[in-house]
């Protein structure tokens, strides 16, 4: 072949098949310029004039134009939806980028950008939609991975009620609406359409579910629970439904041949993760050689779904189930691929696939559905009757199981919301020529704009504050129950906490009611677990979780058996919704105080901080800004008393400046005034330009402390201390630091008063406020702990 023959630039006769023609005797040969993936520069195109190649014709400058554009669409409108504060998903702003993206080639001239998202070459792989495609495969997989199996068996009656009514009966429903349309006309769409549109529009799956109540932030709520356990029981019955109807229709033998041959891999798989569980230290991170094993079979599963059964990514999924979840190996599967797979591939599939609708033809029928005719209102009206139905069965079970009418409508619409695995299933079907182009189109645009109304109505429905708001404030009284929730994060919080409480003196005339949360981070698990150990008991020879909080409060409550009653619970959640379970727990159980711990840890001495636990201080913050309580954080210097005898009182020192948040703090006090053994000191802070004025007001609210009482108690006394400037705050509290074995102050005390004034340009931790970071500081020279509490506004 000569030089001339052999240029990349030549053009080649194809015939219809894609194979090489011949041309007489002769065999052209053509070195096609996408063997090579990067282009040579500028220069190229310099040297080649109007024959070279533009830098996006070549592959991979074309897939990182892709990548790049999605990733930074779907971003926009991610941060966009949030800063309206319109809760919209993360896959529907996905969804979101193909539907402008499409608009946008259909509208631009631009060829060449056209050329880039839609891949016309049939003989050349779409590289970008099949990453796509694995990382949906992926995405399935992690879900599986996320997934207690355990929740079909934990399952309560009124779940499996709503999972099977709302499947069932639109699937019914479906049957009969295309029966009898047709037996009176001819419907412009084929049964087979007909099934694939009633399949979709019943089943909820409960990983779509998991992720939309997550990204929701109501995936801790009662109801949430309740759809996603119906959301498992609509899976089972959605599987066997579809594997009877493929039974019926095709050779029942080799279908049952291949699921014979995936379960009992299945089984070996299960066996060999929990080989490798057993063979990994504890303590040390599962190796990543069995992480790469678990990818390759989860793929290899998908093959063969996709060959021997239907929808592959069902295989992936139900091998990720048999992966045991949580740490150390389900765990590990998401920290190390979930982020990733979710920010950078799994946009390209939700975006791509918006790109393939048919927008003009939707443009097209948009006049014929506003008269009642044809294909696009044959196809809406089907799927409004559907939702419809499956709305009213799941709100029905609901209202006759004795839920609230809110949160019954909110369960029906959660029930009917789509996503991902609609759109993947809608998606296979038009590959494999099921449905048409034209249906898929509807389809996929029911999907969206399902997916972006389910949030805002649920939103508008589920006001968090507002619902938080009418119950009204919970705060501190005086001489009233104090009921508290105890937050323990870590072991070393259960002593500080004991003390804490202990100090609060529970008596007879004071009682408390103290609810103990032990939170434990839950990584390579989907749906949290929640365990009160007054109705869970563990199993004989297990150990709970909590163990060693379940004995030190138990011992707690037998000290305090007359004035103080203990409750304690477990919760696994992701540390994202922990402040949002902390929050609603409250507020369910009627707390006035929640106890949280600081996120620092001091060594023996007082003085030396041997941890600082960021995820500890982001969940102080989010409980600040969300609790419907009053909230104390504890700053645990080592223990706040510790008696040389017998007679020796715990010293506590209130710094009360005025505010909101030191009246609560001084009704926290009033509690403590309860027990002999507490010495409470109380020290008005006064600026010395509104002495007289501010000393009236302070002595009045002092005299409230009493005012109640027919006995005043005398191991209580007051001080009234006048400063000029935050420099005289500083330096009296210096002088003070070794007197006590507690401060409590309020959070937002003296903030822009002359009393903080110079303090706050030094301050560290702004949950804590002015007066507290100082008492709070690493150079602050006292091992005294310290309470900061907050009023709810």
């Amino acid at each position: 072949m000569d030089a001339e023959q052999a240029t990349w630039r030549q053009e080649i006769m194809w015939d219809d098949d894609g194979k090489r023609a011949e041309m007489g005797e002769k065999m052209f040969c053509d070195v096609s310029p996408h063997i090579m993936l990067n282009s040579h520069g500028v220069l190229e195109k310099m040297a080649s004039g109007s024959e070279g190649m533009e830098f996006w014709e070549y592959p991979l400058p074309q897939l990182e134009i892709i990548i790049l554009s999605t990733f930074l669409f779907w971003r926009f409108f991610d941060i966009l939806f949030k800063k309206l504060r319109v809760p919209i998903p993360k896959f529907t702003s996905m969804m979101l980028v193909g539907a402008v993206l499409s608009e946008v080639l259909q509208s631009v001239k631009m060829s060449w950008f056209q050329d880039i998202f839609i891949h016309e070459n049939k003989y050349m792989p779409n590289v970008a939609e099949t990453i796509g495609a694995f990382a949906f495969t992926l995405d399935w997989f992690l879900r599986g991975v996320t997934t207690d199996v355990g929740m079909v068996k934990k399952s309560g009656t009124k779940s499996v009620v709503i999972g099977f009514t709302s499947m069932i009966i639109p699937w019914q429903i479906g049957k009969l609406i295309y029966s009898s349309r047709e037996k009176s006309s001819i419907p412009t769409m084929s049964g087979m359409e007909y099934a694939i549109m009633t399949f979709t529009m019943s089943v909820t799956p409960f990983t779509c579910l998991n992720m939309f109540l997550t990204d929701l932030k109501i995936v801790h709520t009662e109801f949430g629970q309740i759809a996603q356990s119906s959301g498992m029981v609509t899976d089972v019955l959605a599987f066997f439904l579809t594997v009877w109807n493929y039974v019926s229709r095709d050779d029942g033998i080799r279908m049952g041949v291949a699921f014979m041959l995936f379960f009992t891999f299945l089984f070996l798989v299960r066996q060999f993760m929990h080989w490798v569980i057993r063979h990994t230290p504890e303590g040390v991170p599962v190796r990543n050689m069995y992480l790469y094993i678990g990818l390759l079979l989860a793929y290899l599963s998908y093959l063969f779904w996709s060959h021997y059964l239907f929808f592959g990514p069902l295989g992936a999924f139900i091998l990720g189930l048999a992966i045991p979840n949580g740490p150390p190996l389900g765990s590990v599967f998401i920290q190390k691929f979930d982020s990733f797979n979710e920010g950078l591939f799994l946009p390209l599939f939700g975006s791509l696939t918006m790109i393939k609708l048919d927008w003009s033809f939707l443009r097209k029928e948009f006049g014929n559905g506003k008269h009642f005719e044809g294909h696009m209102h044959e196809c809406f009206s089907f799927l409004a009757i559907l939702y419809m139905t499956k709305f009213a069965s799941s709100f029905s079970v609901a209202i006759a199981a004795k839920m609230p009418l809110r949160d019954s409508v909110i369960l029906g619409i959660i029930m009917g919301t789509k996503s991902s695995f609609e759109l993947a299933y809608v998606l296979q079907a038009f590959e494999k020529y099921s449905i048409s182009l034209e249906l898929f189109t509807l389809m996929g645009v029911y999907i969206l704009v399902n997916s972006l109304l389910t949030p805002m109505s649920i939103h508008i429905l589920y006001d968090r504050s507002k619902r938080s708001a009418c119950y009204g404030r919970r705060n501190l009284k005086h001489n009233s129950e104090l009921q508290t929730l105890v937050c323990i994060n870590k072991p070393d919080n259960i002593t500080s906490m004991i003390s804490l409480l202990r100090a609060t003196s529970p008596s007879k005339d004071s009682p408390m009611d103290c609810c103990v949360l032990h939170l434990i981070e839950l990584v390579g698990q989907a749906n949290p677990t929640f365990i009160s150990h007054q109705l869970q008991k563990p199993k004989p020879g297990s150990r709970s979780y909590s163990e060693n909080v379940i004995s030190s409060f138990q011992m707690f409550q037998e000290t305090y058996w007359d004035s103080a009653s203990i409750n304690m619970f477990t919760s696994l959640t992701s540390a994202k919704e922990m402040h949002e379970h902390i929050c609603w727990f409250a507020l369910d159980k009627g707390s006035n105080l929640i106890l949280l711990s600081f996120h620092r840890t001091w060594g023996p001495n007082g003085n030396d901080i041997i941890s600082d636990d960021q995820t500890q201080r982001s969940l102080n913050r989010s409980v600040l800004k969300r609790a419907p309580c009053s909230v104390g954080i504890f700053v645990h210097r080592k223990p706040i008393w510790q008696p040389k005898s017998v007679e020796s009182p715990c010293r506590v020192c209130l710094i009360y400046v005025g505010g909101n948040d030191d009246k609560e703090a001084l009704a926290l006090a009033d509690h403590m005034r309860g027990n002999q053994q507490v010495s409470l000191t109380v020290i008005c802070v006064i600026p010395a330009s509104h002495a007289e004025e501010n000393t009236k007001r302070s002595r009045s609210q002092m005299a409230d402390m009493n005012s109640h009482e027919e006995k005043p108690r005398d191991n209580s006394i007051i001080i009234e201390l006048t400063v000029a400037d935050g420099t005289e705050t500083s330096k009296f509290l210096h002088s003070v630091a070794y007197d006590y074995e507690l401060f409590v102050v309020g959070r937002r005390s003296g903030i822009g008063t002359t009393v903080t004034k110079g303090l706050g340009d030094w301050m560290e931790f702004d949950e804590l406020g002015v007066i507290r970071d100082l008492l709070a500081s690493e150079y602050f020279p006292s091992r005294a702990s310290v309470l900061i509490v907050q009023q709810r506004e």
